[in-house]
């Protein structure tokens, strides 16, 4: 594990003084072999056994990393002509390696999605996309599409076999902010008397070699960096009545523990947007908001989605205040 420590001071005065961390390894047991009180700090001395495989590699450390998310739910959608080959073997590699997946075709039959809809997410579009995993409550969505054809090629002439060809590109996105996370694309080529299994084969072993050489990384790195480093929330605060009242309550929302950052989006029509980037889950940040109060404002969270949560300011009731 890396420690980085970031210190940022303005006009003489300390902004913000921030411990990142980075996790290069995975501690799979511990012994403390020494504690001293220090004036500023606790000292702790421990001996640790550390794995330095790939946390991709080791099931142990993705299971602790998916739990530290709140086990992210996952949707997969990848367009493929007639069958579902590239799908089902994503959805395989991830529920094998702990992923928590939503079944689209279930759910839209069940919620009276349309196809329409769900070929428009599945073709590319990162919009649809999100909106579509955010109203099945996932948190992130995996889109793409595989192109496939079949030929008999030179090689293969003589054997009566045929060349089935596969490309698959794939997109993963975050459904609560709708940016993608990891693309990758690739291919595969398989050989066989059916042209259809063929090119079935190929789809299959595209799909397979794209998440064990690539994508599949990519995306345990983002979790390790929102873990490590805070997850995004997007905050919209309802009712704030002038430009003073915004800038309290944004630099209450920056002065919450755990908040890394929070940026203003936008303020305009009594809402204010404000990009968050908090250690911890979207429960403990509710609790830092709900009910607290800002000067004369009191806040109340009022919808939660994914990690999307909606804040309404109200004005304390002074007359109450006074009968207090």
């Amino acid at each position: 594990m890396i420690l980085l420590s970031e210190t940022e001071i303005k006009n003489f005065v300390l902004q913000k003084d921030k411990v990142i961390t980075h996790t290069v390894g995975a501690v799979t047991s511990y012994e403390i072999i020494g504690e001293e009180p220090k004036k500023d700090y606790h000292y702790v001395k421990i001996r640790a056994v550390v794995s330095l495989d790939s946390i991709t590699a080791d099931l142990m450390a993705l299971k602790i990393l998916l739990v530290s998310m709140d086990k992210p739910r996952t949707m997969v959608l990848i367009h493929e002509k007639d069958t579902h080959t590239a799908e089902s073997a994503v959805i395989d590699l991830l529920k094998n390696k702990g992923f928590e997946i939503i079944d689209p075709v279930q759910i839209a039959a069940q919620m009276g999605m349309s196809e329409k809809f769900i070929g428009k997410a599945s073709a590319g579009d990162p919009v649809a996309a999100a909106e579509l995993g955010t109203y099945h409550s996932a948190e992130y969505i995996i889109i793409g599409e595989v192109k496939k054809t079949s030929i008999q090629s030179e090689l293969l002439k003589d054997t009566g076999m045929y060349s089935g060809q596969a490309a698959i590109s794939l997109r993963v996105i975050n459904c609560s902010t709708g940016k993608i996370v990891a693309t990758k694309s690739g291919s595969g080529a398989a050989a066989h008397l059916s042209p259809d299994v063929a090119i079935e084969q190929a789809s299959l072993k595209a799909a397979e070699e794209l998440m064990n050489k690539g994508l599949f990384e990519d995306i345990v790195s983002s979790f390790q960096d929102s873990v490590n480093n805070g997850i995004e929330y997007e905050l919209e605060i309802l009712g704030v009545k002038n430009y003073h009242q915004q800038k309290q309550l944004a630099m209450f929302i920056s002065g919450i523990d755990g908040v890394i950052s929070a940026i203003k989006r936008s303020y305009g029509n009594t809402k204010l947007n404000l990009s968050v980037q908090f250690q911890g889950n979207v429960d403990t940040l509710c609790d830092k908001i709900d009910s607290k109060k800002v000067s004369s404002t009191t806040l109340f969270v009022t919808d939660v989605a994914n990690n999307r949560i909606t804040v309404r300011a109200e004005e304390t009731d002074s007359s109450s205040k006074n009968s207090t």
